[in-house]
């Protein structure tokens, strides 16, 4: 054992030797060419050889022949012990006993729980004896089982019908287990550990979310812009939904002091203007995501309140609504409106509520009181849509015209999903536009011709003013008829043009 353990020892560390010069050579010859196309062809090349001879099974060898070394070399110390002291070879055989013990407990405990840290490299090797050995008797006890509910299917005996409940679960068992461990031994260790965590609950990304939120040391707003912007609707929603605790007070203080980060007078001198403005945008997503999921009711009311209080105030939001990004406008008057919606759904309003209501929507806090649910929400739609299209020049850039839609879907009772009913946004739509043509406001009919422009797939074509029929005139003695005067050409409109009727 001792011999083999020298030898073994040797080829690891010659193996090693060898690993180190592999790589040094597979870094270094593409850095010999000066032309980055050929340094690529030739990195690509070394690349596809790699893995062509499964060059990770060689370095893993080096460790393993180390760690059959170290095995061996300590049974020989035991049993050589045995000839010489039993007292001294009894302790030797148990501190051996326990490392083993402690090696084994390594080996197969990535085995039992796929998210573990630890590992040997007898883990890849105990992988697949395992495996094959478990999916062999799966398959052996899947075939006999097979054969025996074959043989009792067909008869009708009552000692039969009492043993198919016992069967057909051990048959599906066995079924189950032959699949997964032939996929287990498809895609291999690392593989399987992979598709573990994919597959692995979405409350995994809330628990991540939440240790991120409460360490102080990830408090540069850098990362934590990267992070909130990276973050999908849904894990926002898991982990704002019930009450509020110390993970919505953390979410909510970190979001706050990156809002303060990107005002004009903060701390955060190194920003140009363009880092500015992306950092505000990517808040303001954030609070956009919160308030449309406030309109389906997921959120209480305090966090509601919450919301309204830290991330809509006035103070904050007036000079978002006169910024000269179309993107932060349109952003901050949806958080507005959307929060708003909300507000308006109550019964009993109070003096705070209505303060801010009456600066959102613009009409005295009074009339919003007295005035019944759905006159509320046209307030509420006029504000939204006024506000946005009567300053903005020109009309809205594709990108930024989907999240218009979005809100003016929701406002207009037409859905609060992105894919909304089609029909419903088109007969609200229409009764929009008919209740801005009746409005005086000034600047209606620019409203009107925008939204038509905007939603001209939704909208049908407008009807072509119907020709004057002349009256005819009687005379006393026939005239001869002039020739008839060329008709004018008609005046371009948008859309299609109506076919002429034949007379």
């Amino acid at each position: 054992m001792w011999i083999m353990s020298l030898i073994l020892s040797l080829a690891s560390a010659l193996f090693a030797t060898l690993a180190q010069q592999w790589a040094r050579r597979y870094v270094k010859m593409p850095q010999t060419q000066r032309d980055p196309k050929s340094s690529a062809r030739v990195r690509t090349f070394l690349f596809s050889g790699a893995q062509r001879y499964n060059m990770h099974i060689a370095f893993e060898a080096a460790y393993t022949l180390l760690h059959f070394s170290v095995f061996l070399f300590l049974a020989g110390l035991a049993i050589h012990f045995f000839s010489i002291n039993k007292a001294v070879a009894i302790v030797v055989s148990v501190s051996v006993g326990s490392f083993v013990a402690a090696y084994f407990v390594l080996t197969i405990l990535p085995y039992i729980t796929f998210d573990c840290p630890y590992r040997t490299p007898m883990s890849n090797i105990w992988w697949y004896t395992s495996h094959t050995s478990l999916f062999s008797g799966a398959l052996c006890l899947r075939y006999l089982f097979t054969k025996l509910h074959s043989w009792f299917v067909p008869y009708s005996l009552g000692e039969v019908r009492r043993r198919q409940p016992i069967l057909v679960p051990l048959l599906r068992f066995f079924e189950d287990a032959v699949s997964k461990h032939k996929w287990r031994l498809k895609d291999g260790f690392r593989e399987t550990v992979v598709r573990r965590a994919i597959q692995a609950s979405h409350n995994a990304d809330v628990e991540a979310l939440t240790w991120w939120l409460q360490l102080p040391a990830l408090a540069e707003a850098s990362k934590a812009q990267g992070i909130l912007e990276c973050i999908p609707k849904e894990t926002v929603i898991r982990l704002l939904t019930g009450p509020i605790d110390s993970r919505k007070t953390h979410f909510i203080n970190r979001l706050m002091s990156l809002l303060r980060s990107c005002g004009p007078d903060s701390l955060a001198v190194r920003m140009d203007e363009k880092e500015r403005k992306t950092r505000l945008l990517g808040c303001l997503h954030v609070i956009h995501l919160i308030a449309h999921a406030s309109v389906s009711q997921i959120f209480d009311v305090d966090f509601v309140d919450v919301m309204r209080r830290n991330f809509a105030n006035m103070s904050f939001m007036r000079s978002k609504w006169a910024n000269s990004d179309v993107g932060i406008r349109i952003t901050s008057r949806s958080i507005c409106a959307l929060l708003a919606r909300c507000l308006l759904s109550r019964l009993q309003l109070e003096g705070p509520e209505l303060g801010w209501l009456q600066d959102v929507i613009g009409e005295p806090s009074d009339t919003i009181f007295i005035s019944d649910s759905a006159t509320r929400d046209r307030m509420n739609l006029k504000a939204f849509v006024y506000g946005l299209l009567s300053g903005q020049d020109g009309d809205l850039p594709a990108e930024h015209a989907i999240s218009f839609t979005e809100t003016l879907a929701i406002l207009m009772n037409a859905g609060v999903q992105s894919p909304f009913d089609r029909t419903e946004f088109q007969d609200q739509l229409s009764a929009l536009i008919g209740w801005i043509e009746q409005d005086t406001t000034e600047g209606s009919n620019e409203i009107v011709d925008k939204l038509r422009r905007m939603f001209e797939d939704f909208l049908p074509p407008p009807a072509p003013a119907p020709a004057p029929v002349p009256t005819p005139t009687r005379t006393s003695t026939p005239a001869t008829s002039p020739a008839p005067a060329p008709m004018p050409a008609p005046a371009p409109t948008r859309g299609p043009r109506p076919t002429p009727a034949v007379n």
